[in-house]
C-alpha cells in the first residue's frame, strides 16, 4: 500500500509551526537571557534560516536574468514585446498607488501613532521636500551591466535583461543559437531550484524559532496597533483590490485562483522573500491558463517591481512616525509621498527587510524621526510576511491580469475543465458564462 507523502506547502507549514513552538520554548526559558539558548540554540536556528537564504539569494540573480530574457525572446516580436510590457509596467504602477493609498487612507483613521510617548513632542520639525523621480529613472539604468548582476542590483539587471532580449529578437534568425544556449540556462536555475526547494521547510523552521526565541509575545506589545492596520491594508488589499482585478480584467473566479496560488502565498509569507515564492509561483501560472510567453516576463519582473505590500508599510511607516512626534502632514505631503512610495517599491529587491531599510532612507529624506523604525525593526519580521505575501500573490494577479488584456489567458486550463465529468457540462458553462 504506498503511503500518502506531504504536500510541499504541508510541509512548509509544518515547518513554520514547530518552529514557533520551539522559539517559544526557548523564550519562555529566558530567550536571549539564557546563556545556553543565546550561545548554541538561536546560533544554529539562524545558520538553517542563512543557509536557505543564501542560497536563493545565490540563484536569483541568474535565474531573473536568464528568465526575463527567455520571456522577452519567447515573444518573438518586438511589437508584442511593447504591448506586454508596456501594460505590466503601468499595472505594477498602478497597484502600487492603489496599495500605499489603502495605506495612507488607514493609518490616518487608525492612527496608530495615537497614545506612544516618545520623549517630547517635537511639532517644530519641518518636513523636507521629497527628492524628484528623475534620479529614481535614471537608477533603473545600469552603468555597469555586470557590476549590476555582481551587486545583485535586481532592477538594473532586469532592464539589461530587456534590452540583451530585444537585441537577440532584432537579430533574427542568426540567433537561433543564442536562444538555445539562454533556454538550457534558464532551465538549468530551475533545476537548481529544484534542489534548493527541499530545504524550505528546515529554513523557515530556522528563521521562525530564533525570530519568536530572541523576541517572544513581547513583540506585539507596544506595536500591535501597528501591526494590526499594516495587516488590515495587505488584507484589503489581498481580498479586496486583487479579487477585483481578477473578477473584472482577468474575468475568473477568484476563489478558483486562491485555491492554486495559496502555496506561493505560503512560502512567501514564511520566508520573507518573493524570490523563494518566485519559482513555485512560475511553474503553477501555466495551470491558471497563464502562456509561458508571459509568465516568464511577468513573474521574474513582478518579483523585484511589483511590491504592493511594501508599498503599503512605507505609506503607513511614514504617517506613524509623524503621528508619533505630533507632526502633521498635508494632503499634498501625502501625494507625494504615495508618489515617491510607488516608485521606491519598485526598485525594492526581493529580499527579507529590504522594505526596513528603504523606509530608513525615505524618513530621512523627509526630515522625520526614525524613532517609528526603531520600534518596527524589533516586530520587522512579523510584519514583512504578510508584505511579502502580498507581493508574491500580486505578482501572480498581475500574470492573469496581462494575458486577459492579450487574449491569451485559457480559461478552460484555470477551471482545469477536462477533469469535470461530461454529467456536469452544464455547470461547467455557466462557470464560462459567468466570466464572460
Amino acid at each position: 500500500m504506498k503511503t500518502k507523502r506531504l504536500k510541499m506547502h504541508h510541509k512548509i507549514f509544518i515547518g513554520l509551526f514547530l518552529g514557533v513552538i520551539l522559539g517559544y520554548i526557548l523564550n519562555f526559558i529566558g530567550g536571549e537571557e539564557n546563556a545556553f539558548v543565546v550561545t548554541y540554540a538561536i546560533p544554529f536556528l539562524q545558520f538553517l534560516g542563512d543557509v536557505f537564504i543564501r542560497l536563493i539569494r545565490m540563484i536569483v540573480v541568474p535565474l531573473v536574468f536568464f528568465s526575463i530574457i527567455d520571456g522577452v525572446l519567447s515573444l518573438g516580436d518586438v511589437r508584442k514585446l511593447r504591448s506586454i510590457g508596456l501594460k505590466t509596467v503601468l499595472f505594477f504602477l498602478g497597484s502600487a498607488m492603489i496599495a500605499v493609498t489603502i495605506g495612507l487612507v488607514l493609518a490616518n483613521i487608525i492612527q496608530p501613532g495615537q497614545g506612544f510617548q516618545l520623549g517630547e513632542a517635537v511639532g517644530e520639525i519641518q518636513v523636507k521636500e521629497l527628492p524628484g523621480l528623475y534620479q529614481t529613472i535614471l537608477d533603473l539604468i545600469p552603468l555597469n551591466p555586470f557590476e549590476s548582476l555582481s551587486t545583485g542590483n535586481m532592477m538594473q539587471v532586469i532592464v539589461f535583461a530587456i534590452f540583451v532580449g530585444i537585441a537577440v529578437l532584432m537579430i533574427g534568425e542568426a540567433a537561433e543559437p543564442v536562444k538555445k544556449l539562454n533556454n538550457l540556462l534558464s532551465q538549468a536555475m530551475f533545476k537548481i531550484i529544484q534542489v534548493i526547494i527541499i530545504i524550505i521547510p528546515f529554513g523557515v523552521f530556522g528563521l521562525m524559532g530564533a525570530a519568536i526565541a530572541k523576541f517572544g509575545t513581547a513583540i506585539f506589545g507596544p506595536v500591535a496597533k501597528f501591526i494590526f492596520v499594516d495587516y488590515l491594508a495587505n488584507i484589503v488589499m489581498l481580498v479586496g483590490v486583487y479579487s477585483i482585478f481578477l473578477r473584472f480584467i482577468a474575468k475568473v473566479n477568484p476563489i478558483y485562483f486562491w485555491k492554486q496560488a495559496f502555496e506561493p502565498f505560503l512560502i512567501a509569507f514564511s520566508t520573507c522573500t518573493t524570490s523563494a515564492a518566485l519559482p513555485v509561483s512560475m511553474s503553477i501560472a501555466p495551470r491558471l491558463g497563464v502562456p509561458k510567453q508571459i509568465s516568464n516576463f511577468v513573474l521574474p519582473l513582478g518579483a523585484t517591481a511589483n511590491m504592493n505590500g511594501t508599498c503599503i508599510y512605507f505609506g503607513i511607516i511614514v504617517i506613524f512616525a509623524a503621528q508619533l512626534y505630533g507632526i502633521s502632514l498635508s494632503i499634498s505631503q501625502q501625494i507625494m509621498l504615495a508618489l515617491t512610495a510607488t516608485f521606491l517599491s519598485v526598485g525594492c529587491a526581493a529580499t527579507p527587510q529590504i522594505g526596513l531599510v528603504i523606509s530608513f532612507t525615505l524618513l530621512t529624506s523627509m526630515g522625520l524621526p526614525l524613532d517609528a523604525t526603531a520600534l518596527v525593526a524589533g516586530v520587522y519580521r512579523i510584519i514583512d510576511q504578510i508584505h511579502t505575501a502580498t507581493n508574491a500573490s500580486g505578482d501572480l494577479v498581475t500574470s492573469l491580469c496581462i494575458a486577459s488584456m492579450e487574449g491569451e489567458l485559457d480559461r478552460d486550463v484555470f477551471y482545469d475543465l477536462s477533469e469535470i465529468p461530461a454529467l456536469q457540462k452544464s455547470a461547467r458553462e455557466q462557470i464560462l458564462e459567468i466570466d464572460e
